[in-house]
């Protein structure tokens, strides 16, 4: 069976990880390999639902409560489309990962980053992207957001720094593309990194 990779598309609200993602879907559905594209938190019948609860009604107090209900969307999508889809070996692609609950929660709302890191890789049952890119705008939002998306500048600079604190920790698995010039030019980067992983791990195979 051929060799499953997971991608995740990381950045602010706005920045045009679902734009690109869908072209991406397109591109690689031209080969014969399954792909999948999956956002969090969302992807299943639980997830849509805790979406619609954090992002759109409730806002919690509690920077743990709101970690939580990301990672339990997160457990039910890994486990019940994810991992499989990995299996079978399918290019799946994700809007946001675990890396978004380091950058949000933890930079973000002052969580501690080895409890964030922990339970990211007890839900993902120690799965990590093969290829992460971020998207980087501005630090903060410039489209319409969510009410998460709606704090202040102080809070997305430290967003901003946590994802490149994550840059530079994990080197190989990280690109930081600029999400300020045209679709196409930033596709044509997308295309080109993925390709690059997808030679690279046919060679060792």
């Amino acid at each position: 069976m051929s060799q499953g990779y997971l991608i995740s598309l990381e950045g602010l609200d706005g920045v045009g990880k679902t734009t690109q993602l869908k072209r991406l879907q397109d591109w690689l559905e031209g080969d014969t390999r399954e792909v999948l594209a999956v956002r969090e938190p969302g992807g299943t019948p639980l997830g849509e639902a805790l979406r619609q609860l954090v992002l759109h009604r409730v806002d919690a107090s509690s920077a743990l409560a709101e970690f939580l209900t990301f990672a339990a969307a997160r457990a039910e999508l890994m486990e019940s489309v994810v991992l499989p889809a990995l299996n079978r070996g399918a290019v799946v692609l994700m809007d946001r990962f675990i890396d978004s609950s380091v950058a949000y929660q933890a930079f973000g709302r002052g969580m501690d980053r080895a409890t964030v890191m922990y339970i990211n890789q007890v839900v993902t049952q120690g799965r990590m992207p093969d290829l992460t890119i971020w998207l980087r705008g501005e630090p903060f939002p410039t489209a319409e957001a969510d009410h998460l998306e709606q704090r202040d500048r102080e809070y997305f600079a430290r967003v901003d720094a946590g994802y490149q604190w994550l840059a530079k920790e994990d080197a190989k698995r990280f690109v930081i593309i600029d999400s300020r010039q045209g679709e196409d030019t930033i596709l044509q980067a997308l295309q080109t990194h993925i390709e690059s992983l997808m030679r690279l791990n046919k060679g060792g195979e």
